[in-house]
């Protein structure tokens, strides 16, 4: 993997459905485009750090991608990325956890929505002919009821239709989360350490949670070998 600097900040998207959270003054970073979506980045001599955040019900994902452009091995302990949100706890989840938690997420199926009952209507039609014999009237003729179900058949054309785009819905939901699971389970930080040959990058994830759920702005500082690297981000 290589860092690519793109020509200028992009618009901020969504990364796997969640939002992706934008650095304060963003003339302070380079960016690079990976998935239409910016990536921050600081730079030094030695290594190229970026930093996304993004946001789910819960949690705050830190994807942090680490160049080494030195001539030597350097390994990445677990305590290399703080999160400091000031006047809030915010700690440090297991981020094997947080991909399970997501991929029992999208298990399941769809259940589809029964359509709503609508009662039929009925007409009856009298069709009468009268005689007359002296000074008595009879009357003779037919009554005819029929029953209008187009009510129900529209309704349940209406919900086939709900329930098709609902379904593609679901599970385009569920495959994107599938997805986030098998990449946080592949890119979580080994308890060990994680190593970074030179010439190299590696991508780790590391997920926070709040222990109020409350949006103020914060930082992400990367620490690599004896370098620091701050981003600083909105809330």
């Amino acid at each position: 993997m290589s860092l690519c600097i793109a020509a200028g900040p992009l618009a901020a998207k969504d990364r796997f459905g969640r939002e992706v959270l934008k650095v304060r003054d963003p003339a302070d970073y380079q960016f690079f485009k990976l998935d239409d979506v910016q990536f921050p980045m600081l730079a030094s001599s030695h290594y190229a750090v970026s930093c996304l955040v993004y946001r789910g019900t819960q949690r705050y994902y830190v994807e942090i991608g680490i160049e080494n452009k030195t001539s030597a091995p350097i390994s990445i302990p677990v305590d290399f990325v703080a999160f400091d949100k000031p006047g809030y706890t915010v700690f440090r989840t297991d981020t094997l956890a947080a991909a399970q938690d997501v991929a029992e997420s999208a298990g399941g199926k769809f259940e589809p929505t029964p359509p709503p009952q609508v009662p039929a209507t009925t007409t009856t039609t009298v069709n009468g002919t009268a005689t007359n014999y002296g000074n008595q009237t009879q009357i003779s003729g037919t009554a005819t009821t029929t029953t209008d179900q187009s009510g129900q058949a529209g309704a349940n054309l209406g919900n086939a239709i709900g329930n098709a785009l609902a379904a593609r819905r679901f599970y385009k939901t569920q495959r994107r989360e599938s997805t986030f699971a098998d990449f946080l389970s592949d890119f979580a930080q080994d308890p060990a350490g994680t190593a970074v040959q030179p010439g190299k990058a590696r991508v780790i994830v590391a997920t926070f949670e709040q222990a109020k759920q409350k949006k103020a702005p914060f930082e992400i500082v990367v620490r690599v070998g004896t370098e620091s690297f701050r981003f600083k981000y909105k809330a």
